[in-house]
């Protein structure tokens, strides 16, 4: 990391004990362990905001009769085009 800051941090003693066992099977620093935890965890604070715009955005405005009658007729296409009798 070129440009990695140094921080400290109290933890559990429990959860410490969980974050040495799996880090120690993955063969992973303790920095690099955690660098990928807060990776995950702000990613999915990410997609959850997202999806919270979506919903809102759909709510505001849902698709009409049209779109719908447009996504079955295109649905149709796509499913008509397919062979159905390989496996």
């Amino acid at each position: 990391m070129a440009n990695a800051a140094k921080i400290a941090c109290s933890i559990d003693a429990d959860l410490l004990a969980r974050v040495e066992s799996i880090r120690k099977k993955t063969g992973e620093s303790r920095s690099a362990f955690i660098s990928r935890a807060l990776l995950a965890l702000t990613a999915e604070s990410a997609r959850t905001r997202a999806l919270k715009r979506y919903v809102a955005a759909y709510r505001e405005h849902p698709e009409g009769a049209e779109e719908v009658r447009a996504a079955r007729a295109s649905t149709r296409r796509a499913l008509a085009a397919l062979d159905w009798d390989t496996r």
